[in-house]
């Protein structure tokens, strides 16, 4: 026994060689990783293709999509100023400067119109004022007869223009407000002509008449102004910014601590039972969400400047359904697609990002992207908006749709989840039973006459 154990030499393990050795061993290795590294680059090229043409796609001159945008327009004057007005917004130029003007008919009340766009019905109402050519009648009036003391009329109460900023704020101030501006500084224009041709045509002018024309020359070159009416300011910023990346944000968070809980449960497989880890893992996503949330919530809080604590209370819980449904995602993505899923999360993040108002509207955006009407991260972004700024959107249906996805991701991962680790734990058994017959053999010879 001496005699062979001193005969028998340990195994000599090869030194390192060189990637561009000559030897077959070190050719067929070199093959391999270029054969790999050739996948992974096509791989990772055809994603980042896809990634700039959706995300890059969805800013693609929203101003071709303009005349999706609604807007009410009524005139409850019924002189020469109303005419200009609603002549102005049936001949504005094509393309940016025309929105889908819908005409409202001057029996509507203003604040019939208010709610239509507190409903969330049009983007916004603009109407000019019952009286206000009786005004400007007025204050040629009191030009030609040379008194202008008893004048009271404010351009800006002409027309009032209603609008939701916080529904979206780029959308708004981009995309709504200037084409109506526009319209309104048209009307203006002609009105302000009307005034100099009547001027003109009066032959008897005075001193007193060039000095009271000077005094209200304000009003004589732009006779018809406007008033904003904005129901639901987008303000702070940072509220901006927490209902739009700050929830990029807690995406990637998510992402992180899925990928924690899965390497600190992956050793336990074939050690303790597959439900105890499954559990361990919902029970992690759900605690971990409540705090994270927490956090996220606490900190919009000091930044967005809440004045009551039932507005902070819903967000808060909000973001804690946002936060599960982000991770229970995840986990259904990870479970099933293993080395592809950060390829597939990576690509639906994005998709969500582009379709999800971040920068403007669905309604600016091409058609592919109203699919972001079905996806998690639009309706997140309503509802943020909604809570903090009190903008319209369904909530009941945001809600819905989170819910949706949760319950429905939870039932597909509770049972991919549970067969693939079952499987898993069974060649973990497997290994170990084989280790076993390497390192004692005597008694795996012994197992196995048992078993026969």
């Amino acid at each position: 026994m001496l005699s062979r154990t001193l005969i028998r030499r340990p195994s000599i393990t090869p030194s390192p060689r060189h990637l561009w050795s000559n030897d077959p061993e070190t050719a067929k290795i070199r093959r391999s990783l270029i054969i790999y590294w050739i996948r992974s680059s096509v791989l990772f090229w055809i994603l980042i293709l896809l990634i700039a043409l959706i995300y890059l796609g969805s800013g693609v001159n929203p101003l071709w999509h303009t005349t999706s945008l609604d807007v009410f327009v009524t005139n409850f004057d019924d002189g020469l100023a109303g005419s200009y007005f609603l002549s102005a917004f049936s001949n504005t130029p094509p393309g940016n400067q025309t929105l889908k003007w819908i005409f409202q008919q001057p029996s509507v009340l203003p604040a019939e119109l208010d709610e239509q766009i507190e409903d969330g019905n049009a983007w916004a109402s603009v109407y000019m004022n019952a009286g206000t050519s009786a005004h400007l009648t007025q204050v040629l009036q009191s030009i030609l007869s040379g008194n202008a003391t008893s004048l009271s009329y404010n351009p800006a109460s002409a027309v009032t223009i209603v609008y939701d900023e916080g529904r979206n704020f780029n959308t708004i101030n981009g995309y709504v407000l200037p084409p109506i501006k526009a319209a309104i500084a048209v009307a203006s224009a002609q009105y302000a002509k009307y005034f100099q041709s009547q001027l003109s045509q009066y032959s008897n002018i005075t001193l007193t008449n060039v000095i009271t024309s000077i005094l209200v020359a304000s009003v004589t070159h732009s006779p018809i102004s406007y008033t904003n009416q904005n129901l639901h300011p987008a303000t702070p910023y940072a509220a901006i910014l927490a209902t739009s990346l700050g929830y990029l944000f807690l995406w990637l968070i998510m992402l992180a601590l899925v990928g924690a809980i899965t390497r600190l449960t992956q050793p336990l497989a074939g050690k303790i039972k597959i439900i105890d880890i499954v559990l361990i893992r919902i029970v992690n996503s759900i605690f971990n969400g409540l705090i994270i949330s927490l956090i996220y919530s606490l900190c919009v809080l000091w930044f967005a400047d809440f004045t009551s604590p039932v507005p902070f209370i819903r967000f808060w819980l909000f973001n804690w359904l946002a936060t599960i449904t982000f991770t229970v995602i995840i986990v259904l993505l990870i479970i099933n697609l293993g080395a592809l899923a950060q390829l597939v999360l990576q690509l639906f993040l994005i998709i969500n990002l582009a379709a999800a108002t971040t920068n403007v509207t669905i309604e600016l955006q091409n058609k592919f992207y109203h699919i972001g009407y079905g996806l998690p991260l639009y309706h997140c972004f309503n509802a943020g908006r909604h809570l903090l700024f009190g903008s319209h959107t369904r909530l009941n249906v945001d809600i819905a749709v989170l819910f949706a996805y949760y319950f429905g991701a939870t039932i597909l991962t509770l049972i991919t989840g549970i067969y693939r680790m079952r499987k898993q734990e069974q060649e973990i058994l497997e290994k170990n039973r084989k280790e076993n017959q390497k390192t004692n053999p005597g008694i795996a010879k012994k197992q196995t006459n048992k078993k026969t």
